[in-house]
């Protein structure tokens, strides 16, 4: 909830849902997503979070606000899980076709350690989806000693030190998905106007949307993509 850009961002109504429900029903879409943990803060601002998980039947596990690798490490033992997904709370329109075509890649290649679509990015912002081993994360969690990987949660296994120690493989969007430059993640006021534009000429549910749908009509409707075109990513290094 303490989004410096956004405060409260993840319970901002964007039709007909609060952004964080409307993430969870699209990935309850998912074939091979066996259980949804809403891994947040135990500050209390973020109780919030907590409560409104309860209303919507979805797990929470709550640590460091900082250590978002540790956090996410023992949300993913609390279920005894070998393999985590892991999606931030920015993503309202992430999509279960992607997030099953990864699980799939790393089921089908046991070597691999880590698979994303954002190490290179092609999929516009806001489809980020990273899937790993648990027991990669934790070798992690033991070897990392850096703040800003803590903070991004699973990013030193493919990034810097962690590149030499562990198995990474990023996948490429498709033809009709590769649209880097779109931004379609939550983390201003700018982002919210557009996925309420959005919302708003779907009656309200986005819910059911896969992102070829999404971007046939922002194709036919180029002014809704200018309202956040201006919005900067934060850098790597911002957290």
């Amino acid at each position: 909830m303490n989004s410096a850009r956004l405060p409260g961002k993840v319970l901002k109504k964007i039709g007909k849902f609060p952004s964080l429900e409307l993430q969870v029903k699209r990935i309850r879409k998912s074939n091979f997503v066996d259980e949804i943990i809403i891994a947040t803060t135990n500050k209390s601002v973020d109780d919030s979070i907590e409560n409104f998980c309860k209303k919507i039947n979805c797990k929470v596990f709550r640590g460091s606000e900082n250590d978002v690798m540790e956090r996410i490490l023992h949300a993913a033992k609390s279920e005894s899980a070998d393999i985590q997904v892991q999606i931030t709370g920015d993503c309202p329109l992430i999509d279960s076709k992607i997030i099953d075509d990864l699980i799939k890649f790393i089921l089908a290649n046991k070597d691999l350690d880590f698979v994303s679509n954002e190490i290179e990015r092609s999929f516009p912002v806001g489809l980020d989806c990273r899937v790993f081993k648990v027991s990669a994360l934790e070798k992690a969690n033991q070897l990392c000693k850096d703040s800003i990987h803590r903070v991004h949660g699973s990013t030193f296994i493919y990034v810097g030190e962690g590149k030499k120690i562990f198995k990474s493989k990023n996948i490429s969007a498709p033809k009709k998905l590769n649209l880097p430059n779109w931004r379609w993640t939550l983390d201003t006021k700018e982002d919210l106007k557009f996925f309420r534009t959005l919302a708003k000429h779907f009656n309200g549910d986005l819910s059911d949307l896969n992102s070829i749908d999404i971007i046939e009509w922002l194709e036919l409707n180029p002014k809704v993509l200018k309202i956040n075109k201006h919005i900067k990513q934060k850098a790597f290094e911002e957290g």
